[in-house]
């Protein structure tokens, strides 16, 4: 049999194949999920931010209903932007629920196969190879790569000075300077992508400071991307609940939401440039239905994407499930606010196992928000381990030591996100997600806290 050394791939069909790649740790991470009896020896996944939680509420709706499907609901539907009938049920959701300054039209919409899809067609329509994408520090996992593997845009981190509150106005002048450093670099900014709720912080951010964004924005003419997927997914802690730590700092309490949609953002930016993205995975707990939504009021970017959307059908039955949740306002009420409740529950429960252990999380009582905490465990890096058994404070040292520590908890049967690949400003913070069941959470905690014992404070990973 003849081989031969040589690619048989395009440049950028070998660049992808030799990149990071998803697959490499789906069947460990993804796979079938731990179980205590029926699957008590794999691994337990609290890095996923995946709503368990609520699933079976979404099924025993869903299978409560007669779709009575037709023969006409399996063929190609009314094109791949989505159905009337979806963006309909979409713009009537967003109108009850964000509290919009202006009524949200369903012409405005344009719906996709999941917002990774939308984001990937964002990086090919608003920027060319080579422009940056603004991004918070931390940020969520998948930005750099969904706007830099196909569109090949750059990220043009933000980091958060000391005694700085990156949810505060105070944060843009780290803005400005990342903006400044990009131009010199020779990298041309194009837009701003804003996570609200933040993922992974699990915060909210105040109208002074979104109104500040949209001026910043409108200033250099970039857009500004405003994903509010988790926006029904805040949650509160009755004080009755709360930690006495967290009691005596009740002059700093949880920010509520304010989705961006709910400002008069004409008075600060051009229309033009402020675009906004929701989907279906997180608050609905329907990350397999594979829907994402773009309201935007720039014509010429809705045309550019609905050239694209070929690539990124919906199926008729996916956009059929989601219509059925949509447009019936008992089942959202009750939903939502279920989840909601299911959230603070499981949030409370995690906190006082991590606290129990002496783990500290970013934000403490101000994080409300989202299926997670941004938990510190720089303590447990400990040294780099040369033979010498000299501390390596160096910053490449500390990342390389994040990395042993992260394969110690896979091998310690569980997963965490780390920081590294959410652009995290310094090693040892992870993403811990608590919307697990609570004999999944307990187990998963379990672990980490074994993994943490066996490496011990200060010692080497």
């Amino acid at each position: 049999m003849m081989t031969s050394a040589k690619s048989t791939l395009s440049a950028r069909g070998a660049d992808l194949a030799t990149g990071p790649n998803m697959r490499d740790q789906s069947s460990q991470i993804l796979g079938k999920q731990w179980h205590p009896i029926d699957n008590p020896d794999a691994l337990v996944n609290i890095g996923t931010a995946e709503n368990n939680l609520m699933q079976e509420d979404v099924a025993d709706f869903v299978k409560s209903k007669d779709l009575d499907l037709q023969g006409v609901d399996f063929d190609y539907g009314e094109g791949p932007w989505g159905s009337v009938r979806l963006r309909e049920g979409l713009a009537k959701f967003f109108n009850e629920f964000f509290q919009p300054h202006t009524n949200i039209d369903a012409a405005d919409l344009t719906c996709m196969n999941g917002c990774s899809a939308l984001f990937n067609m964002l990086s090919l329509t608003l920027g060319d190879p080579g422009d940056g994408i603004m991004l918070s520090m931390p940020s969520y996992v998948a930005f750099a790569s969904d706007f830099g593997m196909v569109g090949k845009m750059k990220p043009i981190f933000v980091p958060t000075p000391p005694n700085t509150d990156a949810f505060s106005p105070e944060i843009l002048s780290s803005y400005e300077t990342a903006f400044q450093n990009a131009v010199r670099s020779g990298v041309r900014p194009r837009a701003l992508m804003l996570c609200n709720p933040h993922n992974p912080l699990g915060r909210c951010y105040p109208p002074s400071t979104l109104i500040a964004l949209l001026e910043f924005c409108n200033k250099y003419r970039i857009h500004l991307l405003a994903d509010e997927i988790y926006a029904m997914s805040v949650y509160s802690l009755p004080s009755e609940t709360k930690h006495a730590a967290e009691k005596e700092r009740n002059d700093d309490p949880a920010t509520p939401f304010t989705s961006i949609l709910s400002l008069s953002y004409e008075d600060y930016i051009d229309p033009n440039l402020l675009h906004h993205i929701y989907g279906l995975s997180k608050d609905f707990v329907s990350g397999g239905l594979r829907i994402g939504s773009l309201y935007t009021r720039n014509t010429s970017l809705q045309r550019a994407l609905c050239a694209l959307s070929s690539f990124h059908w919906i199926g008729q039955i996916d956009q059929l499930i989601a219509v059925t949740m949509l447009e019936d306002a008992g089942f959202l009420a009750s939903f939502l606010e279920k989840g909601r409740r299911a959230l603070a529950s499981s949030s409370r429960v995690a906190r006082e196992l991590l606290r129990r252990e002496g783990i500290v999380w970013f934000g403490g009582e101000r994080v409300n928000a989202g299926f997670f905490l941004w938990v510190d465990l720089r303590a447990w890096l400990g040294r780099k381990g040369t033979d010498e058994g000299v501390e390596d404070r160096e910053e490449g040292g500390r990342w390389e030591a994040e990395g042993r520590l992260s394969k110690r908890m896979l091998d310690g049967g569980v997963f965490l996100t780390p920081g590294r690949g959410q652009g995290a400003e310094e090693p040892g913070w992870y993403r811990l997600v608590f919307s697990r069941e609570e004999v999944v959470l307990r187990e998963g905690i379990k672990r980490l806290v074994k993994v943490l014992g066996d490496v011990k404070k200060g010692s080497t990973v």
